[in-house]
């Protein structure tokens, strides 16, 4: 399925709303601290030489995933990007269950200049494509291109990679929560994968930091599913740890936040989500850990376009990793649903953390983790 959406919005039409991204503060010169990934709009340096446009940017997305999450904030960055500096905006889909090859190919074949795409199944789908096309440039998001088995990895020049640090947003749920007063947390994921661990031990460390600042001892379970089949397992398992003393469940992972929401509106709980801006799924989501999607996918295209249409030597074959610094993680903001957890308390800890006055460290795995002394964890794998 192919939808060729032509944006032509005047660049005046366009306000910059509260962003999650760095934004210079014209009163202060500051840094702005991340609430509402949704309303960014990018905004080209004073000085800068005005860029070319006329170019075509295509999304190579699942069609279900224009809908809402990762993908839809996405393609939102590429058509906000496009109708602000007079460029065309395309999205090429495949149906659940098919090809994430055919997207990348349509789209590349399309005459696209650049083909934003993100997720596992792109990364396979490029590892085999990427060198086909070779006049064509590609942005990924949260992989790198890779052969079945995970054993190769080979990202060429025309291909840029974007990465988050997952750990980072994890710590700011941590240590959220226990300020807000939850001493009883739980962790779910699908897998023991590197990006949902580092989800996992920043959770961990953002929890053992608000507990030892107000003398408090919290206890952290955690499950990694695995391959279960059943939806009702894990929405039962949730529902037993809610019913034990779990005040609190980060979720990672659209399925698993689905049976969150069905296990918090059995008991009463609470649920945090993780990727994007899910607050909306009702008033017993406490929060949601994100990743700045339509931020960062504009500040990327913005590079892109402003290297004469082409991925320059550091960024060329190459990954970045996104965080704090770039103002790439955070709390939404759309519904601030915390009571003792004020968005000025969340403003300083962003700072603390940007200038590294606290640090969150990086695990791929469960084999070796930070020091905890007043977190209790338990792994339930």
């Amino acid at each position: 399925m192919k939808k060729i959406i032509a944006l032509i919005l005047a660049l005046a039409a366009l306000t910059v709303l509260t962003a999650c991204a760095p934004a210079e503060d014209t009163a202060a010169g500051g840094f702005t601290v991340p609430l509402d990934d949704a309303s960014y709009v990018f905004t080209a340096p004073e000085d800068a030489a005005p860029l070319p446009g006329g170019a075509t940017i295509a999304l190579a997305a699942e069609s279900t995933g224009l809908e809402s999450g990762a993908e839809a904030m996405l393609w939102q960055g590429v058509q906000t990007f496009a109708a602000n500096f007079g460029y065309t905006a395309q999205s090429y889909t495949y149906e659940p269950g098919g090809s994430a090859k055919d997207a990348l190919q349509d789209a590349a074949e399309s005459g696209a200049s650049l083909v934003v795409c993100r997720g596992e199944e792109m990364a396979l789908a490029l590892y085999e494509i990427q060198g086909n096309y070779p006049g064509v440039h590609y942005l990924l998001f949260d992989a790198e291109p890779h052969n079945e088995d995970f054993t190769s990895y080979t990202t060429e020049a025309n291909v840029h990679c974007v990465l988050f640090q997952e750990e980072q947003a994890g710590f700011l749920a941590g240590y959220a929560a226990v300020t807000e007063g939850y001493t009883g947390l739980g962790f779910v994921g699908s897998d023991e994968m590197p990006d949902i661990v580092r989800y996992c031990t920043g959770f961990l460390q953002g929890a053992q930091q608000a507990a030892e600042e107000q003398g408090e001892e919290v206890t952290l379970r955690v499950w990694y599913t695995g391959d279960i089949g059943d939806a009702s397992v894990v929405t039962n398992r949730m529902v037993d740890w809610y019913n034990n003393g779990t005040g609190m469940i980060l979720a990672c992972g659209d399925d698993i936040m689905q049976s969150a929401l069905e296990a918090v509106n059995q008991t009463g709980a609470r649920a945090f989500a993780t990727d994007w801006d899910q607050n909306a799924l009702g008033e017993r989501v406490l929060g949601s850990a994100i990743k700045c999607y339509n931020t960062a996918v504009q500040q990327q295209l913005y590079q892109f376009f402003a290297g004469n249409s082409t991925w320059d030597q550091n960024a060329a074959g190459k990954t970045v990793k996104l965080g704090y610094t770039d103002g790439s993680v955070a709390l939404a903001g759309s519904a601030w649903r915390f009571s003792n957890f004020s968005q000025r308390a969340y403003e300083r800890l962003y700072e603390q953390l940007r200038n590294s006055e606290m640090k969150v460290e990086s695990y791929a795995d469960m084999n070796t983790l930070p020091d905890t002394p007043s977190v209790v964890l338990e792994v339930q794998n």
